[in-house]
């Protein structure tokens, strides 16, 4: 669920529907998503809203980055409540 909801959020800012077909977890944010880095910032942002998270941007590792599916690692590890929640 965590991961659709990423890649309709970067869908959305690219203004890509397409984006909903072709990204999957193992899609790179950073390359296949095609955001620059305001938009990535933004979608930052929404995905500290969607999943009530706080990224201390100071310490944050671009890694994290990397997929969708580790940038969904990275906030479950923020919020461990979403963890429990997809387990449910």
């Amino acid at each position: 669920m965590m991961k659709e909801k990423m890649i309709q959020m970067i869908s959305e800012i690219k203004n890509e529907p397409a984006l909903l077909d072709t990204l999957t977890g193992s899609s790179s944010i950073l390359h296949e998503s095609g955001m620059e880095s305001l938009q990535i910032v933004h979608f930052i942002l929404q995905v500290e809203d969607a999943f009530d998270c706080e990224i201390n941007f100071d310490e944050f590792d671009m890694d994290n980055l990397g997929t969708i599916d580790t940038f969904c690692e990275y906030i479950r590890q923020l919020n461990p409540e979403l963890s429990k929640q997809s387990q449910r």
